[in-house]
């Protein structure tokens, strides 16, 4: 079933469903390949020494790649420390945005999950 961003159940396990800041704006080039497809997953790169942003958390696709955008600044400021301190979190394309079929993405949006690695599984519909 669809769970809204701020659904009690995503926050009671500690998930957070975010766009990626600045994804269609300074990115567009890395939205254009698969590697950012709905269900793959991301990397999530600290980036202290960001002039703008102490927190920053850079994000792009697993296993390398071109940049496609950052933790929006209100939810890098709560992961920072974490990400500083080794705990580990995954993150993985959730939606894309498109303002038609045909356009190119000009956006993401991600799941985040303080876990080593994230595994979105299809489960048949009840009958």
């Amino acid at each position: 079933r669809y769970l809204a961003r701020d659904a009690p159940e995503l926050a009671a396990r500690g998930l957070h469903v975010v766009g990626v800041a600045g994804a269609g704006s300074h990115h567009a080039n890395a939205l254009a390949t698969e590697a950012v497809a709905p269900g793959r997953p991301l990397e999530l790169r600290r980036d202290p020494d960001n002039p703008h942003d102490a927190n920053a958390i850079a994000v792009h696709p697993a296993g390398g790649g071109e940049q496609v955008g950052w933790v929006p600044r209100e939810l890098a400021a709560e992961l920072a420390a974490e990400l500083d301190a080794g705990r580990p979190w995954s993150a993985l394309v959730l939606r894309e945005q498109r303002r038609s079929p045909r356009d190119a993405r000009h956006g993401l949006t991600m799941l985040l999950a303080p876990a080593a690695e994230l595994d979105l599984r299809v489960t048949p519909p009840a009958r």
